[in-house]
């Protein structure tokens, strides 16, 4: 009979199978069955166990997401491959056992999807989809112990204790930058931009404003684009824009425009280590591989920004994004944090 994986080996074939859909820009289809709980319930698994065993082709991988949870990985194939096999699969349950749940992740088709979905287009009768408050779809969520990592207790504590104090100590520089803002332009204080954060999950990003309201946003979105497909260094358009406000260029280039970010962070939306929050026109323009830079949450300071940030092109941002995102660690993060100011120093001086 095919070998079912445990929980972490199913882990580490799916990292190696997504990796080798980026390589081929393949797709690639997990079916999670779930099990309802029952009192024959090891009954039912052992029975779906020799069912799913029968239907995969061998080279599809069966594994346990949870105790009540069977994974099917499925390379190279698409959403509605997928949607036949689980619905194939429930077919060949006995009459008088409970049919299964199952959802369907296709990769990298149905990830990162930034507007809202009609769930009528990809679910069906005894279908699971995962759709937050927000109406933004993010299907990896719903594979949370499997792939990717869960974001760390440690990282969680830390950010609510960094943010909390900053909040506090910062305060009166607050006020003081809100004050100023208000006199010397009409409108808000603060921007609310949508960003994309862990998984691909849209939330509005806080900042001080620095331009003036109802600027155009298309000058920038062809500079991200020339950016991204020349791997051009990532300098910004400030220098002389009219768009900014008086002293909003010196906020920008110092981060005091980002100080609102610890209320993301506080609210568990961001974390003070990460990488940058793209804008999502930014990311349209992103290769499949580069989307698992958002296999973590964004951040206020990061790897890439001790780095030299603004100096670096787009591709050097992005594999300093996925380093940090594959290799966190507590230590990294407090590395991080005491090279962020040096960082900030460097910046001011170009």
């Amino acid at each position: 009979m095919k070998t079912v994986y445990s929980t972490e080996e199913f882990k580490k074939a799916l990292e190696n199978e997504r990796s080798r859909s980026d390589r081929k820009g393949t797709e690639l289809s997990i079916v999670a069955f779930k099990i309802n709980k029952h009192k024959d319930s090891e009954t039912i698994i052992d029975h779906l166990r020799h069912v799913l065993c029968s239907r995969t082709r061998f080279y599809d991988e069966i594994g346990y997401i949870s105790d009540q949870r069977f994974g099917v990985m499925l390379p190279d194939t698409p959403y509605t491959g997928a949607k036949k096999f689980a619905d194939d699969v429930c077919k060949l349950i006995l009459p008088e056992v409970c049919l299964p749940n199952y959802s369907i992740t296709t990769y990298p088709t149905q990830w990162l999807q930034h507007e809202k979905t009609d769930p009528k287009n990809r679910t069906l009768s005894r279908s699971i989809y995962l759709q937050n408050s927000g109406g933004t779809y993010s299907p990896l969520k719903h594979l949370g112990p499997v792939l990717p990592k869960r974001i760390s207790v440690w990282k969680r504590i830390m950010d609510i204790v960094i943010a909390s104090v900053g909040l506090i100590l910062i305060s009166p520089l607050f006020l003081l930058i809100a004050a100023f803002i208000k006199i010397v332009s009409p409108g808000p204080v603060f921007y609310k931009q949508k960003r994309i954060g862990y998984l691909g999950e849209t939330f509005k990003c806080l900042k001080f404003r620095t331009m003036k309201i109802d600027s155009s946003i298309s000058c920038h979105q062809q500079h991200i684009s020339e950016i991204i497909n020349r791997n051009s260094p990532l300098t910004k358009l400030d220098k002389n824009d009219p768009r900014i406000i008086p002293l909003g260029e010196f906020m920008r280039k110092i981060g005091l425009d980002e100080l609102p970010q610890l209320i993301n962070v506080f609210i568990g939306k961001m974390s003070i280590i990460g990488p940058r929050p793209c804008i999502p026109y930014e990311s349209r323009n992103f290769d499949i591989w580069q989307h698992k830079r958002f296999d973590i949450l964004p951040g206020i300071t990061g790897l890439w920004q001790v780095n030299g940030k603004n100096r670096t092109t787009f591709n050097d941002m992005i594999r300093y994004d996925i380093t940090y995102a594959q290799q966190r660690s507590f230590w990294l993060d407090i590395t991080i944090l005491f090279k962020t100011i040096p960082a900030i120093i460097r910046q001011f001086r170009y």
